[in-house]
């Protein structure tokens, strides 16, 4: 591996990830960069996903309990890491705040996923909507954003593919998870020509 983190793995995902298992374990970010020797904008840096030395790296995971492979590796945990709500759940409530800013064009994508797009800003970020209609069981190519994402499966079923874990949507269905862990989504309903599903990424300004 080169002297920075591997550009086959996402420098977001990586340090996202480095990110939750300090919050669990309790760690300020001065506290882990003071006890792993390194500056603490260097800390900063890496859980922005800038890419970072990999013997920096070595000394924030030594300090954390895990191995770098094993953070590239790491397996996605159910209400940790994503969470899957089922309509057949009662639905846990939900309150956001904040003004449409604009409405955005819609388009479509070489995947058959036609896309619009509202915008909303609330007091620490920002909120954007999108109705997915998915039209190929080919997934979409993956991609990784900041912020958490929800999906809410409209119409059909919606197949969506998270790191290591692979969920199908049937209508009233909704799947949180971190928007830093690379997803896509696919049409999984056998009948239908389209799924339809709405995402919700609520992310920093």
């Amino acid at each position: 591996m080169s002297q920075t983190q591997s550009v086959l793995f996402d420098p977001l995902t990586l340090g996202k990830r480095a990110q939750r298992i300090r919050l669990e374990k309790n760690f300020s970010i001065e506290s882990l960069a003071k006890t792993a020797g390194v500056n603490k904008n260097t800390v900063v840096r890496f859980e922005k996903g800038i890419p970072t030395r990999m013997d920096t790296i070595y000394k924030i995971c030594s300090v954390l309990g895990v191995s770098p492979l094993q953070l590239m590796e790491g397996k996605l945990i159910r209400g940790r890491d994503y969470d899957i709500q089922t309509h057949r759940q009662e639905p846990a409530p939900a309150k956001i705040s904040g003004h449409v800013a604009r409405q955005d064009r819609i388009q479509t994508d070489m995947h058959g996923t036609i896309i619009g797009d509202l915008n909303y800003r609330l007091p620490e970020g920002t909120l954007r909507a999108k109705v997915l209609e998915v039209r190929t069981l080919d997934k979409s190519d993956k991609r990784t954003h900041p912020g958490e994402e929800l999906i809410f499966c409209l119409t059909g079923t919606v197949g969506i593919e998270i790191s290591d874990v692979t969920a199908i949507l049937k209508k009233g269905d909704a799947i949180f998870f971190w928007g830093t862990e690379p997803h896509c989504y696919f049409n999984a309903d056998k009948i239908k020509s389209v799924s339809v599903a709405l995402s919700v990424v609520c992310g920093e300004s």
